[in-house]
C-alpha cells in the first residue's frame, strides 16, 4: 500500500515539473532552430583557425544548440528593444507597409497581431475572460471576448469569443454569441490560461456558472382619470 501511495505521490510531484520541462523544451527547440543557421555559419568560419579539439567542440550538436538558442534570444531582445524606440517603431511600420502588399501574408500577420493585442492586459482593468454556452446550453467553456458588433437585421449586440482548447490553448474555436449570454468572470487572462493548460486542476475555488438575470424593471402604477 505504501509503495502505491509513494508512486502516486511521486507522479503528482513530478508531473508539474515535467510539464514545465516540456514547454521549455519546445521554446528552446524553436529558438535553436531559428539560430542554428547563424551558429553553423560562424563555426564554419572559425573552425579552420582552431586546433582539432576546439574545432570538434564547436561543431558538436550541443554547442550549436546552445549558441543557436543564445543568438535567437539576443535577436528577440534586440527586436523588443528597438520596438520600444521611435526608430524601431518607424522600421516596424515600414515593414508592415511592405507586408500589406502581400495579400495572404498580410492576412496572417494582421490577424495574429490583433489576437495578441486582444489577449494583452488592457488599461483600466478591462475584463476579457468570459464563460459561454459551449458545446451546449448545459455546459460552459472559458473564452476570451475579442470584440463586439451589431447584428444587421435586429440590431442585437453580438460578441466574438475565442475558446481555447485544453491543454493546448494555441488552437480553439471562434464563437459568435449574443452579448447577453456572455458571463463575465473575475479572472485575469493569466489565471484563465493556467486553468486551461492544467485541464482545470489550477483554478479558483468559486466560479460564476449561471447567467445573471436582467435587472428588474419597476412599473409605475397606473392612475385613473
Amino acid at each position: 500500500m505504501n509503495i502505491q501511495q509513494n508512486l502516486i505521490a511521486g507522479v503528482l510531484t513530478l508531473l508539474p515539473l515535467a510539464a514545465v520541462w516540456f514547454v521549455l523544451k519546445l521554446i528552446l527547440d524553436a529558438l535553436s532552430y531559428f539560430g542554428s543557421p547563424w551558429a553553423s555559419w560562424v563555426t564554419g568560419q572559425i573552425e579552420p583557425l582552431l586546433p582539432t579539439i576546439l574545432a570538434d567542440l564547436l561543431t558538436s550538436p550541443l554547442f550549436l544548440y546552445v549558441v543557436g538558442t543564445a543568438f535567437a534570444l539576443f535577436v528577440i531582445y534586440l527586436v523588443g528593444s528597438l520596438a520600444t524606440r521611435v526608430i524601431g517603431q518607424q522600421l516596424l511600420e515600414s515593414f508592415e507597409g511592405l507586408l500589406e502588399r502581400l495579400p495572404f501574408v498580410h492576412m496572417i500577420y494582421s490577424s495574429t497581431k490583433k489576437v495578441v493585442a486582444a489577449l494583452q492586459p488592457k488599461s483600466g482593468n478591462v475584463q476579457r475572460v468570459v464563460l459561454i454556452d459551449f458545446p451546449n446550453a448545459d455546459m460552459r467553456a472559458i473564452g476570451f471576448a475579442m470584440r463586439t458588433f451589431t447584428e444587421t437585421s435586429t440590431g442585437r449586440e453580438l460578441t466574438a469569443v475565442f475558446v481555447p482548447t485544453a491543454p493546448n490553448p494555441t488552437s480553439g474555436y471562434l464563437e459568435i454569441v449574443p452579448t447577453e449570454k456572455v458571463i463575465p468572470l473575475d479572472m485575469t487572462a493569466d489565471q484563465a490560461m493556467a486553468m486551461i493548460v492544467s485541464g482545470g486542476v489550477v483554478g479558483p475555488d468559486k466560479l460564476t456558472f449561471l447567467h445573471r438575470p436582467p435587472p428588474a424593471t419597476t412599473e409605475l402604477p397606473m392612475t385613473g382619470t
